[in-house]
């Protein structure tokens, strides 16, 4: 995908203690902020029923659980239970109404050559019709891809019942703090099958998906120096992306995967770069302030940045090739601001960042135009967002909500949910849907 991190000896906490001058940068004067606040709207929620699936009864279950589940991590159904139902028996669509049910999925899975074949069709209970029907090959349970396909399957129906994408078909990646090391993981969005991706013994940081979800770019200390790296998730192959002298952080894939944008030292400061087909390029020149963080707009023309160029942190958005930024996350004159980690969807004109609210880091999102910001988080200490390619979920870290991990934020309803445990979990990146990448 996108996205950011912070170094152990650039942390962003470091960088504020260090804040100097502003930069003399073509940038937008801020305005004064309007206090954030924490709401969401009551939505109502379709019912939604999943009957048991027929064939095969050992993979019908595994694979209804998985659907099921994926459906309820949407958070877009009230999921009821299929309490009576047997698999293969007549749907009654205007039965299951009467009981609360909007949509009624049925399916089996039987057996195919090479492995598995789910079949579903989805019922709108309310208008009596068939809304969507499909058939899915699956590898067998026990192939490597098995549930990323199952999951690829559930957001085939999100897009049946709502016409809006899915997400379940995903990974996250992330770092794990170990005994003088940190490493990088992923794991799939329903918190299953975590995976470690570095064993270096060293520190790596900033987890970037590409585009198409096969490649990981990253910056390790394993050479002795803070380069960036971008491994092939297929072979385990890494090529080095920059190797400059100074520091090589946070990068960020463009939306055709073909440049990466990263944060490196230059003249003695901290500056966005990008390298790709025409070679390297800088985009900014500061006079003693630091920039980092970059994350490239859907069209891939601009990029939201972290500049400490009024004295603190803030999140900016640059366009390309001019230059030209303008402070997006919120400033009061006089009081300043603390903000992080920006990262845009990849489904609109909205940013998420971290913001120090009350003195505690939250979960905020803004319009790339520095409007409509809204509050996403206000218990416990929030931080590092990254989109779901549904545009609609925010995973983030937190090192004292649940007793710490990584957690899935739904941006309408405001659920969360765990999606792993642990106080060392942190920096996460959400991938790119991946029903189109093989071997995940």
């Amino acid at each position: 995908m996108r996205h950011r991190a912070i170094p152990i000896a650039l942390s962003l906490a470091a960088l504020g203690a260090l804040a100097l001058p502003a930069a003399a940068q073509r940038d937008t004067v801020p305005q004064t902020g309007v206090r954030l606040q924490l709401r969401y709207e009551a939505r109502y929620e379709p019912g939604f029923v999943v009957l048991p699936f027929g064939g095969n009864d050992v993979a019908g279950r595994a694979v209804r659980e998985i659907v099921r589940r994926d459906l309820e991590h949407s958070d877009r159904f009230e999921m009821r239970e299929a309490t009576g139902a047997r698999a293969g028996e007549a749907v009654d669509a205007a039965a299951w109404r009467e009981r609360g049910a909007d949509w009624v999925l049925e399916g089996g899975v039987e057996a195919a050559a090479g492995g598995l074949q789910l079949r579903m069709t989805l019922h709108d209970a309310v208008y009596g019709q068939v809304k969507g029907s499909g058939t899915f090959p699956l590898p067998a349970m026990s192939g490597r891809g098995f549930r990323m396909a199952v999951h690829a399957a559930s957001d085939a129906v999100v897009r049946w019942a709502t016409g809006e994408p899915g997400m379940a078909a995903s990974r996250i990646a992330y770092v794990v703090q170990g005994r003088g090391s940190k490493e990088i993981y992923v794991v799939d969005s329903d918190g299953e099958n975590a995976t470690r991706v570095t064993g270096d013994g060293s520190i790596a940081l900033s987890p970037a998906w590409s585009p198409d979800g096969r490649k990981l770019a990253f910056t390790s200390y394993k050479g002795g120096a803070p380069f960036l790296y971008e491994r092939d998730l297929g072979t385990g192959a890494d090529r080095v992306v920059s190797d400059r002298a100074g520091i090589n952080i946070t990068p960020s894939y463009s939306p055709d995967g073909r440049t990466i944008a990263f944060a490196t030292t230059s003249g003695g400061n901290t500056e966005i770069a990008t390298v790709g087909p025409s070679g390297l390029r800088q985009h900014t020149q500061s006079r003693r302030a630091e920039n980092l963080s970059p994350s490239f707009s859907p069209d891939g023309g601009r990029i939201a940045f972290v500049s400490d160029r009024l004295g603190e942190p803030g999140v900016y958005v640059m366009s390309l090739p001019s230059g030209e930024a303008r402070l997006v996350s919120e400033y009061r004159y006089g009081r300043g601001g603390y903000s992080t980690s920006p990262d845009w969807s990849p489904a609109g004109p909205w940013i998420a960042y971290s913001s120090r609210v009350s003195g505690t880091p939250q979960i905020v999102m803004v319009g790339a135009d520095g409007s409509g910001a809204r509050l996403l988080t206000d218990r416990g200490r929030n931080e590092d967002p990254s989109w779901a390619p549904d545009g609609r979920h925010i995973v983030f870290a937190s090192p004292d909500r649940e007793g710490g991990g990584l957690f899935v934020l739904d941006t309408t309803s405001g659920k969360v949910r765990k999606l792993a445990s642990g106080r060392g979990l942190g920096l996460p990146d959400w991938s790119p849907h991946l029903a189109t990448a093989t071997g995940r």
